[in-house]
């Protein structure tokens, strides 16, 4: 009598062999409820499940330039809760020798200023001159440093 090579042996039954099937069924189940938890959460490298992707902290300080206005305004906000002395403002692509400007502003928490330069510059004037080259794009923009020497940039644009 010849036999195939990959016939199929039924296997020896056992009195509690329904008991293996449902542990089979149980992981199985558990696995696939694992697989599409971890496929719906995000995870983070850093914290382990997260039910959001973290978002990048605020500046402490947001520069707003506005190049081509009369008189050029450059709006300093100050994001954080407490005090911060803005040292110094300027222009980025080609400064002038007389820059950047010494302002030596201490601005409160949540507070903002904003400062001109130009034609009609008058408050917080850091010049009658222009200071922020119109024909160069995103090349250009305003440069504000802190005491702490932190630097904040927005660009023309």
């Amino acid at each position: 009598m010849r036999q195939e090579p990959y016939a199929l042996v039924p296997l020896p039954t056992k009195k509690g062999g329904c008991r293996l099937r449902r542990t089979t069924l149980l992981v199985c189940a558990l696995t696939a409820a694992l697989v599409l938890v971890l496929a719906v959460v995000p995870v983070s490298p850093q914290r382990g499940l997260s039910p959001r992707p973290a978002q990048a902290r605020t500046p402490a300080l947001t520069v707003t330039v506005a190049c081509k206005a009369t008189p050029e305004t450059t709006r300093v906000k100050n994001n954080r809760n407490r005090a911060i002395t803005i040292k110094t403002v300027g222009s980025i692509y080609q400064p002038y020798s007389y820059e950047p400007f010494r302002v030596d502003r201490r601005l409160g928490g949540g507070n903002s200023v904003t400062f001109e330069s130009g034609s009609g510059a008058d408050r917080n004037k850091l010049t009658g001159s222009y200071i922020y080259n119109n024909d160069v794009g995103s090349k250009e923009g305003a440069k504000v440093v802190t005491s702490s020497g932190s630097r904040f940039v927005d660009r023309c644009g």
